[in-house]
């Protein structure tokens, strides 16, 4: 039987176009899935962005309102930051959100989530601590946050009775996100 002579079965040739096609096409994928952008190892800005408060009082006394500074302290002058996310806990049974207003204008472009109902935080407190969050992301991807701090949000609370109140971060440090890199 000469090469000629030899009839190729409709399943012998289904089998060879589609090895055939897998050859040419697995190179094409491989590029394509080579070129995606993977932020993942890029995104670890640890000891290079630290939350910080700055609250005129915690001290507090009945009507009296609390001014809290919430910030962004950037060490490293190459960090390009594209979200931060936080939570802010307050004593629920002495302090009472009054505003929230978010700091847009200096590197952040949007707000993607805040919360201000004033739901108890689960995790800590004992049912006594309260939580407001907050999301900001930078829409402009060529903007680089200076190395210093970065205002997030001034949040402003009414003292229901005198005392010593507690404004912090949660203990467990996992619910403060920072998202960017590091050029």
């Amino acid at each position: 039987m000469s090469i000629a002579e030899a009839k190729i079965s409709r399943k012998q040739l289904n089998s060879l176009i589609l090895i055939l096609g897998l050859v040419f096409l697995l190179p094409v994928v491989i590029y394509f899935l080579g070129r995606r952008m993977d932020i993942r190892p890029k995104a670890s800005l640890a000891g290079q962005a630290n939350f910080r408060l700055n609250s005129t009082t915690t001290s507090v006394n009945a009507g009296q309102q609390v001014s809290v500074l919430v910030s962004l302290e950037l060490t490293d002058p190459n960090i390009r930051v594209s979200a931060a996310t936080f939570p802010l806990l307050y004593d629920g049974s002495k302090l009472r959100l009054s505003s929230v207003t978010p700091n847009t204008s200096s590197g952040f472009t949007d707000v993607v989530w805040l919360e201000q109902s004033g739901q108890t935080y689960p995790a800590e407190g004992n049912g006594q601590l309260k939580f407001m969050g907050m999301a900001l992301v930078n829409k402009n991807p060529t903007a680089n946050l200076s190395a210093n701090t970065v205002t997030l949000a001034n949040v402003t609370f009414d003292a229901l009775v005198n005392g010593d109140a507690v404004i912090k971060f949660p203990d467990d440090n996992k619910a403060l996100q920072v998202v960017g890199t590091s050029l």
